[in-house]
């Protein structure tokens, strides 16, 4: 299907949505990777430019997690030690509770992405490893991605090692939750529902007025002068996988205001 009635009643092309999508990124200060790809064809803007991560690297770790699981070197329901080195500040709720708690696999992978936890997301470096994440990303065909560094190590960043992803790199192992490959069915599916729990929502759904549950599972990561949002957006058509990346603002803003108004541009286009 290549048009579509947008709100108002407006017929549009998805030829016109293409070159909407894009002008949000336009002007724009820094570095931008986009990617999206779905039943009506692909949009693209530098999108073999990697540029860094922030939290978006997360959706590597859970996709070798899961691997793992499939495998059975790993459970869901086994229990995760929280090493005292890997307890850190950022985004997440572990760093401020209890040491008293025991944390189950499943629910360090699901705290990694609905709420971004760094301490969980570190922890899981350790128990997956980062040898094999990296792995893994280029088994689904992201060469332009790298896992260097554990969330809040700015000692390592100081040295030039950031983790790395581009824009089609995300979108590629986005796929992997929906077209399977690397993990098993009820994998993709498990996966794909912690995506959608996604409580950060400031981004690509910050403009849709009303938007329908269990339509959009997706990522977002942000650092100074980064803001990322990827993710599946579900369609009577088909998954739509997008990957909006951008890096060297001047203010974060811009990143948001840019991505926002592209997710809303995406989001009415298919429904």
């Amino acid at each position: 299907m290549w048009s579509r009635t947008l709100l108002g009643g407006d017929l549009m092309q998805f030829g016109q949505v293409k070159e909407k999508i894009l002008e949000c990124f336009h002007g724009l200060e820094g570095n931008q990777s986009i990617y999206v790809s779905g039943p009506d064809g692909d949009i693209t803007l530098h999108a073999e430019q990697p540029v860094s991560s922030a939290s978006i690297i997360k959706i590597g770790i859970l996709l070798e997690a899961l691997r793992q699981i499939d495998n059975h070197q790993l459970a869901f329901d086994q229990v995760v030690q929280i090493d005292n080195v890997n307890d850190v500040g950022g985004a997440g709720v572990i760093h401020h509770l209890s040491r008293d708690y025991e944390w189950k696999l499943a629910d360090l992978l699901k705290l990694m992405i609905i709420s971004s936890d760094n301490t969980a997301t570190n922890q899981l470096i350790d128990l997956v490893g980062e040898n094999k994440i990296n792995h893994t990303m280029k088994a689904a065909g992201a060469f332009h991605s790298k896992l260097m560094r554990k969330m809040m190590d700015r000692s390592a960043l100081k040295l030039g090692m950031d983790n790395m992803v581009s824009g089609k790199d995300t979108y590629l192992v986005l796929r992997e939750f929906v077209t399977q490959h690397l993990l098993s069915k009820s994998s993709m599916e498990w996966g794909v529902e912690v995506l959608l729990q996604q409580q950060f929502k400031d981004k690509f759904p910050s403009k849709i007025a009303s938007i329908k549950e269990n339509l959009l599972a997706h990522k977002t990561g942000e650092l100074n002068g980064v803001e990322h949002d990827a993710g599946i957006l579900f369609t009577s058509d088909g998954p739509v996988v997008y990957a909006f990346l951008t890096a060297g603002l001047l203010e974060n803003r811009y990143g948001r205001e840019a991505i926002a108004n592209a997710g809303r541009l995406l989001y009415d286009f298919y429904h």
